[in-house]
C-alpha cells in the first residue's frame, strides 16, 4: 500500500471518526432544523373589569367580535346577561352564544389602532357600564424574512457540523495527495539497473 493510498484512508477515518462523534454529542437532543415559530399576530383584543364584571372580547377574521363575560368576584361566566355594545361604528346588542359568552357580527373590520368601546352590561338586579379600546395591530407578513430568519435555503445545510465535516474532509484529502505528488516528485531516481556512473 502505497503512501497515497495510506494518507487517503487515515483521512477517511479521521473524517469518519469525527462525524460520529458529532452524530452523538449531546445524546438525545434534537440537531435537525430549528422548528418553525408561528409569527402570526394576536388576534384583536379588548379587555374591561369593573367591581361586577370582567369582559373580554376577541376580534376574529371576518368581523366576528367574541365576548367573555365574567362575575369580577367568582370569575364564574355570567349567563343570561343583556351585553350591549357601542363603538367602531356599530350600536349592537350581543347574542349570547354559551354561558358567558356573546357574539356580535360587525359590518365591517375596523383599521390598525385602538376603537374606544363602551359596553352596557345587566345581569338580574346588575348593571355597569365599561368601557375599554379595541385594539387592532397591523398585520405583517414577511415570508422572505422569515425564511431567511428561519435558516432555510441552500446555506443552511452549510452551517451544520456535518457539512463543516464534510468541507473539512475534502480539504484534508486534497492537500494530502498534494503533499504526496510533492514527495514523490522530490524523491531521487533509484538506479535498478546497477550500472556504476
Amino acid at each position: 500500500m502505497n503512501l497515497l493510498t495510506r494518507c487517503l484512508l487515515f483521512t477517511l477515518g479521521l473524517v469518519l471518526g469525527a462525524w460520529a462523534a458529532a452524530a452523538l454529542a449531546h445524546g438525545g437532543e434534537d440537531h435537525g432544523p430549528p422548528a418553525t415559530v408561528n409569527a402570526r399576530p394576536l388576534l384583536p383584543r379588548v379587555t374591561a373589569h369593573s367591581d361586577l364584571f370582567e369582559l373580554v372580547g376577541v376580534l376574529e377574521p371576518g368581523g366576528r367580535l367574541l365576548l367573555w363575560l365574567d362575575a369580577a368576584a367568582t370569575n364564574e361566566p355570567v349567563a343570561g346577561a343583556t351585553v350591549e355594545a357601542e363603538g367602531a361604528g356599530i350600536n349592537a346588542r350581543a347574542a349570547e352564544v354559551s354561558p358567558g359568552v356573546y357574539e356580535i357580527r360587525l359590518p365591517q373590520a375596523p383599521a390598525a389602532g385602538q376603537h374606544p368601546f363602551t359596553f352596557t352590561v345587566q345581569a338580574g338586579d346588575d348593571m355597569d357600564l365599561l368601557g375599554a379600546p379595541l385594539v387592532v395591530g397591523k398585520a405583517e407578513a414577511d415570508a422572505p424574512a422569515a425564511a431567511v430568519a428561519a435558516g432555510t435555503g441552500a446555506s443552511a445545510a452549510w452551517r451544520a457540523p456535518a457539512g463543516w465535516a464534510a468541507l473539512g474532509a475534502v480539504v484534508g484529502a486534497a492537500l494530502m495527495a498534494a503533499l504526496s505528488a510533492l514527495r514523490q516528485r522530490r524523491r531521487p531516481a533509484i538506479d535498478t539497473a546497477g550500472s556504476a556512473r
